[in-house]
């Protein structure tokens, strides 16, 4: 091993390490080194191994530290955050989210893969005018009678099918559409908003533009917003839509590490890649207590769909 490509090794994971804390640092490609968190920083043990083998002590030294300062920062991504308790009264209601690609050549596959779960309420990002004829065709639509949809070209569309009623609510300025609905189930309200902000590759600025205009979404009552954020945790961007009001329920569950995207083979070489990053989530309030949160395959799709459980939360003593 070259001593100097091994100190270039370790100043790079070094560097893809420490961006998520340094905030004025921006761009596309500052944006992908920090989707890359956790999994590049800890790439320092091998690095450290092989530069041991090698007798470069300085090198081995420093992907050690590399890779224990990593797992250092995955730690709360890791621990169950305990938070308020459900209502006695309240009911419980499931609550899924598809981005269902819009590209996706297996829509007719999506109604009957979505039916048997029976959850409460579906929200849809990347919902185009083809994937809602094909879910309407299904055996889905017959179970939610309840529907607001946008459906659009490309990526821009969404919708949330409910068994409960609707109410619709001024919708969030982002590029993207947004729908903010009230999901009138027994005994209590919940709002649900769905979202898919830009692509940070593609329209970066945009794509800021959408997570500074959910930064600034606060919550009156028990409140639910899901979808393809294009963000993880390790963004400082996506940090700061969560701020004081949204809890993340994969983190709140202590499965932070788990990860949505990509699940397609974008390549043959690459049939083998797992998901490395979670952009898809499901957020929320204070007034809502969280029950459980899973994943599941979206036929067809480049995402894991997720299905999170609620109910509001009871309410605080005086």
């Amino acid at each position: 091993m070259r001593k100097q490509v091994a100190w270039l090794a370790a100043a790079g994971l070094a560097g893809i390490a420490t961006s998520p804390w340094i905030t004025p640092a921006n761009g596309r490609l500052v944006t992908v080194a920090r989707a890359l968190m956790p999994w590049a920083g800890l790439t320092g043990i091998p690095l450290g191994a092989l530069a041991a083998r090698h007798g470069r002590r300085g090198v081995a030294v420093s992907g050690a530290a590399i890779a224990a300062a990593t797992a250092a920062m995955c730690v709360p991504l890791l621990r169950r955050q305990f938070g308020p308790q459900a209502d006695a009264d309240a009911t419980e209601l499931s609550i899924m989210h598809a981005n269902l690609l819009w590209t996706n050549h297996r829509a007719r596959d999506v109604g009957p893969a979505l039916a048997p779960l029976a959850v409460d309420v579906i929200t849809f990002s990347e919902y185009t005018p083809r994937h809602a004829r094909a879910l309407h065709a299904s055996t889905l639509a017959d179970s939610y009678t309840h529907k607001i949809e946008v459906p659009a070209h490309r990526g821009s569309g969404v919708a949330v099918w409910s068994r409960y009623p609707l109410t619709t609510h001024s919708t969030i300025r982002t590029k993207h559409h947004t729908v903010v609905v009230d999901v009138h189930a027994p005994g209590r309200s919940m709002r649900v908003i769905v979202i898919h902000t830009q692509s940070p590759t593609v329209h970066h600025g945009d794509w800021l533009a959408d997570l500074e205009k959910l930064a600034t979404v606060s919550a009156d009552g028990p409140t639910v917003m899901t979808g393809d954020f294009n963000a993880s945790w390790w963004h400082p961007e996506f940090r700061a839509v969560l701020g004081t009001t949204w809890r993340d329920a994969h983190i709140a569950m202590g499965r932070g590490l788990s990860c949505s995207w990509p699940t397609d083979q974008w390549h043959a070489i690459f049939r083998w890649h797992p998901p490395f990053v979670r952009l898809d989530h499901a957020l929320l309030s204070d007034q809502v207590a969280l029950l459980d949160v899973i994943d599941l395959d979206v036929p067809g799709s480049d995402h894991m769909g997720l299905v999170v459980t609620v109910a509001p939360a009871r309410p605080a003593a005086p």
